[in-house]
């Protein structure tokens, strides 16, 4: 009796042991190209969004919020709260002050609701406000923006509107749009361009599938186009070139387009069409303004490997590198980080977790 007690000590020690080596920490690290798979976490999940704030990763999932320390040696995300519920987006005032929208899609109409932390999501608290007009409004919060050089004040979608707040979200005026028009809830994206804060990007998709971008200066419309890619098709980037203002990419379901003149001409960078892919990821190297990596997902909800397109000239031509063992490889964001000479790419994934992945020039 004594022996198989001992022994079966042993085996939980062990046990214990082997679970405890089977982290993130652990992973081992995989080759293609000039790209190195970092770490794994987080599988079966979904992931909406990236947001930095400091040295702070926080990933908007279909299971609440994580984060993580960017630079940390601990490369695994760890809940802060709101689990089981669908993240839309995050908007972090400081890395304590955080608000999370919530669309959790029934079968009549999405549940949508807004949070608030003040205390690192170690409570949240649902946030009343009046986004979205009327009490019984369904007006599903999709995306926030900072207003540059303004810490209280945001910018956020909804079905086809883009609301401002001035008082941290409290209370909302839509400034392009209107609130209860008829699209696709919670898809629209916007974009403050970074060297003329007074330009708005956004775009999304219309009640019968119509892909549309449009540029604004508060409630001055500048431009607006509903015809750049054949339909049906959806807006699901908006990336500047920090260089050079007039140049923006734009990811669509079906391509990646860009301009290089505030809008008046585009060129399509990558067509998918035939393949329905989804640009959902765009990110410009910190290290190299001329690499820009794009990742893609495939409509369907079939699963697909890990695919990363990469340019070395700006978009004019790219190549591609993928990591077949990872099933769930469609890519929802892309993020990408300076670390030395290398550039570190965290690609938040379609039911299949965070990726961390770097390319060394």
């Amino acid at each position: 009796m004594k022996h198989n007690s001992f022994q079966k000590t042993i085996f939980a020690i062990t046990s214990i042991m082997l679970l405890s080596c089977n982290s993130d920490n652990d992973f081992e690290r995989i080759q293609s190209g000039p790209f190195t798979l970092i770490s794994h976490s987080l599988e079966g999940i979904t992931v909406n969004e990236f947001v930095i704030k400091g040295d702070m990763i926080f990933a908007a999932t279909s299971d609440g919020i994580y984060s993580r320390k960017i630079n940390s040696t601990d490369v695994r995300f760890t809940s802060i709260g709101l689990k089981g519920k669908n993240i839309q987006d995050i908007h972090a005032f400081t890395v304590a002050e955080l608000l999370a929208s919530s669309v959790n899609f029934g079968e009549e109409k999405p549940e949508t609701k807004i949070y608030k932390t003040t205390n690192e999501g170690k409570k949240w608290e649902e946030y009343e406000t009046d986004f979205g007009g009327a009490e019984d409004s369904w007006e599903g919060l999709g995306d926030f923006e900072s207003v540059p050089s303004q810490p209280h004040h945001l910018y956020a979608t909804g079905s086809q509107v883009v609301a401002k707040s001035i008082d941290k979200g409290k209370t909302w005026e839509p400034i392009w749009g209107d609130w209860g028009m008829i699209g696709s809830p919670a898809t629209m994206k916007i974009k403050v361009n970074p060297l003329i804060p007074t330009e708005i990007w956004g775009g999304g998709q219309g009640g019968i599938e119509n892909g549309f971008l449009f540029k604004t200066k508060e409630t001055e419309q500048l431009d607006y186009w509903d015809n750049l890619v054949p339909n049906p098709t959806v807006v699901k980037e908006i990336v500047f070139d920090r260089q050079s203002p007039q140049s923006i990419y734009v990811g669509w379901e079906g391509e990646l387009s860009k301009s290089m003149d505030n809008g008046n001409t585009w060129t399509t960078l990558i067509d998918r069409h035939e393949e329905a892919h989804f640009f959902f990821g765009i990110g410009i190297s910190p290290n190299n303004p001329n690499l820009v990596f794009a990742g893609k997902w495939i409509k369907g909800g079939q699963s697909q490997p890990l695919e990363i397109f990469y340019s070395m000239d700006k978009g004019e031509t790219w190549d591609s590198h993928s990591f077949q063992h990872i099933s769930e490889g469609g890519i929802w964001d892309l993020k990408v980080v300076k670390q030395g000479n290398k550039d570190r790419i965290f690609l938040g994934l379609d039911k299949g977790g965070i990726t961390e992945i770097t390319f060394k020039q």
